[in-house]
């Protein structure tokens, strides 16, 4: 969800032998994009969410409409069919723009798979299947990538064996953000505004979201590296089947929460994105908030910090690309940046607690 102010997640990382023995997480997101629409009309909204964002524009401008909708505002409406479609491609093209920045420098792609690349993004909306098929990402691999220990020398199964490679322990179950979700995020939004959408929480709970969530949702997932990968893979098949039917009403939920007030939750494809507009009776724009789902997934103590603090890496090297591999396998919308520092010796060790 990357806004035109550039954010960042800055991991920090102690090594010892190989593994991650303390690390931290902190989610830097640019403030106050929602002071910047305070005071514009409300019919403004959609469209200046979609050229703010340069990821993820169309679930962005498609939440703002949502969310002003339901708040009482007079937005144009949308055709419910062109919004699937867009939803749709977009997610096509993100899942798979993911996976080639995030992984393709681990997981080289040939020259005819990177052409087959090339011509999928080319047009999404129309996905050549021919072009999918040879990424092994075709509408009949799904159940290929979703079988424990299968194998494909295809650039999908070979990106999976690679992410499989990265599961040392077996991790908790998913604790899915869904739509049973949205009331409680929408109210703590309304109640403490940017500190929450900054850092978001729920009691007791450590939300994750997208592809995987998606996936836990309806029970065809584990959990894991190779699991996340697979959940990406297996949308992008979906798509390839059903082109826009893939998008149905579930990716778009907006209720009014009261007079003047209405939220809006968006199936971005990095997960449940969540808009709350507030109106005055002009129709303009009193408060908006925006909160994007890399907020949970890079939390201090969200899903990739607790993966993070399981990850075993070979002693003799270097741990940066294994963190880097693993943040983008969580496919955040900022940039990560990383650090590594060894584990302090004993003797430096008991210096600092004498000190």
């Amino acid at each position: 969800m990357t806004p035109l102010l550039d954010g960042h997640v800055r991991i920090a990382a102690i090594i010892a032998d190989g593994a991650v023995i303390d690390a931290t997480v902190a989610c830097h997101r640019p403030r106050g994009v929602g002071a910047a629409l305070t005071r514009r009309p409300a019919a403004e909204i959609p469209a200046i969410a979609g050229r703010l964002f340069a990821l993820c524009s169309v679930s962005q401008s498609a939440a703002a409409r949502a969310a002003s909708a339901a708040a009482g505002a007079a937005v144009e409406t949308d055709d419910p069919a062109e919004t699937h479609a867009a939803l749709a491609a977009e997610r096509l093209v993100e899942h798979l723009r993911a996976t080639v920045l995030g992984l393709g420098g681990a997981v080289p792609l040939t020259p005819q798979e990177a052409a087959a690349v090339r011509t999928v993004l080319a047009k999404p909306h129309r996905p050549a299947r021919e072009a999918l098929e040879r990424l092994g990402l075709g509408p009949d691999a799904a159940p290929l990538h979703m079988q424990a220990g299968a194998k494909s020398q295809s650039w999908a199964g070979r990106l999976m064996a690679f992410a499989a490679a990265l599961d040392a322990e077996t991790p908790d179950a998913v604790d899915a953000l869904t739509a049973d979700d949205d009331a409680a995020v929408a109210a703590a939004l309304l109640e403490t505004g940017e500190a929450f959408a900054a850092a978001p929480h729920l009691p007791g709970r450590r939300p994750e979201a997208g592809p995987l969530a998606r996936a836990t949702a309806s029970r065809r997932m584990g959990a894991g590296g190779a699991a996340r990968l697979a959940a990406r893979f297996a949308e992008i098949a979906e798509i390839a089947r059903n082109g826009a039917l893939a998008a149905g009403r579930s990716w778009i939920r907006a209720e009014r929460m009261s007079p003047g007030v209405g939220f809006a939750a968006v199936e971005s494809p990095r997960g449940r994105l969540h808009h709350v507009a507030e109106i005055d009776r002009q129709g303009r724009i009193m408060r908006y908030l925006i909160l994007a789902p890399t907020e949970w997934n890079f939390a201090p103590e969200g899903p990739f910090a607790q993966a993070l603090r399981r990850l075993r890496t070979a002693e003799d090297a270097p741990a940066a690309p294994a963190i880097e591999t693993l943040a983008a396998l969580f496919d955040p919308c900022v940039a990560c940046r990383v650090s590594v520092s060894p584990a302090p010796s004993a003797e430096t060790a008991q210096e600092l607690a004498h000190a």
